[in-house]
């Protein structure tokens, strides 16, 4: 064992030399969390707001019965929102053209404008027009009753687009129930029973949420990214094997009076140490930089960590033991890890795979140390049970991979 640490020692050195080494390990996992987390993370976030929840701005120049109606019952929605905007004076002509022509900012989904011929248009209306939505807007769409709505422009979604208009109109057919009951009797006891939703004026806006959720992402990207990045040991542990085989250093360890798996332990130990701290980096710099939550037993963390590396250091340990030359390393290597990262789910959720594909990346320990590390951020009561058979299963992969690793390195002249 007191060879192995020596060998340990030695390789902490070297590596610590080798600046390329850390860079890859430790500065471009930072490097793409925060590109793909602030682009991609921030519209997942902005996207699942929106499916919470319509956020409608609504700016009334009539200030009639009627609007006052078509809010109420559009705010009347669950996970519709209304917002008013303030309109000083309904003949105010610069703010009206100003709310026409601008889109809404910021959190708002959409702006209904509400404008000051609304009323006069509606009551010159026919019944027919009046008891069909359809028919109500067929001549004009909206504009024709001096409705005009504008849709956000960043991230535009065609289904809330859709939505939105259609329960416009039918925010609209009950706010005009009576209008219609004046000129068609057999609807005047729907309008008397119609409910007039409480004041739409009166709703304060929720809190939305989107930092919560948008720091929830990287609750996704920085445990996918982390393990994506501590099985690149495999082509460093590979490129470390060759430079000592090229040197005579790994042959003289062989003639000398030390045990294959003491020289194996003893190159294995030194990527598990810089694999746990890569970890520990990652885990803390989501955790200051982009607010992700370490769950509520954030001491999971560490058995996670802990197998996760040593499944990777075993995988490059084997790899190390097959691979004879720097090409060898460099295609067989990416090869190896991009193939497994994609079919496990470390760059598209293995929610979104098909069926199989889903089974299939069972055969990647990159697959468990996900399930591991899902089950321990993104719920608030993780399963001890959950996480431990993937831990368990992790360390099935590192003893499977040093074992063979072991077998071959024996195998290989001296």
């Amino acid at each position: 064992m007191l060879d192995a640490l020596t060998i340990t020692l030695k390789d902490l050195l070297l590596l610590r030399r080798d600046r390329r080494a850390l860079v890859i390990l430790v500065a471009m996992p930072m490097v793409i969390i925060a590109i793909v987390g602030s682009s991609t993370g921030r519209l997942r976030a902005s996207r699942e707001k929106n499916r919470e929840g319509l956020q409608i701005e609504v700016a009334d120049f009539c200030a009639t019965a009627s609007s006052r109606r078509l809010t109420g019952f559009l705010a009347s929605y669950e996970h519709v929102l209304v917002r008013p905007l303030a309109v000083p004076s309904p003949h105010d002509s610069v703010l009206l053209s100003t709310l026409q022509q601008s889109r809404p900012e910021g959190d708002a989904d959409a702006r209904l404008v509400i404008g000051p011929q609304f009323e006069e248009i509606v009551r010159a209306k026919t019944p027919k027009e009046l008891t069909s939505p359809d028919q109500t807007t067929r001549e004009g769409g909206l504009e024709g009753l001096d409705l005009r709505l504008a849709f956000n422009t960043s991230a535009p979604d065609p289904m809330m687009e859709g939505l939105t208009k259609t329960l416009l109109k039918l925010s609209l057919q009950n706010a005009l129930l009576p209008v219609i009951a004046q000129k068609v009797p057999a609807f005047r006891g729907a309008a008397r029973a119609s409910v007039i939703p409480p004041a739409w004026e009166d709703q304060q806006p929720a809190e939305s949420g989107v930092e919560e959720k948008s720091n929830r992402v990287y609750e996704f990207f920085i445990p996918s990214y982390t393990v994506l990045f501590v099985f690149f040991l495999v082509n460093i542990m590979g490129r470390s094997f060759i430079n000592e085989r090229e040197t005579g250093t790994l042959r003289r360890l062989r003639v000398a009076p030390i045990s294959p798996a003491s020289i194996l332990i003893g190159k294995t130990l030194p990527f598990l140490v810089l694999s746990l701290v890569q970890t520990c980096i990652l885990m803390i710099s989501g955790r200051l930089l982009f607010g992700m939550s370490w769950g509520s037993q954030p001491w999971l963390l560490l058995p996670i960590m802990m197998c996760t590396s040593a499944a990777a250091t075993a995988l490059g340990l084997l790899f190390s033991t097959v691979a004879r030359t720097e090409s060898q390393v460099s295609s067989f290597g990416n090869l190896i890890l991009l193939s497994s990262a994609g079919i496990s789910g470390c760059l598209v959720p293995r929610a979104w795979m098909p069926p199989l594909t889903q089974k299939i990346s069972l055969m990647t320990p990159h697959a468990w140390a996900l399930d591991a590390y899902n089950e321990m951020l993104a719920k608030e009561q993780p399963s001890l049970a959950i996480i431990g058979s993937s831990c368990g299963t992790l360390l099935t992969f590192a003893a499977v991979f040093y074992v063979l690793g072991l077998l071959r390195f024996r195998s290989l002249p001296a």
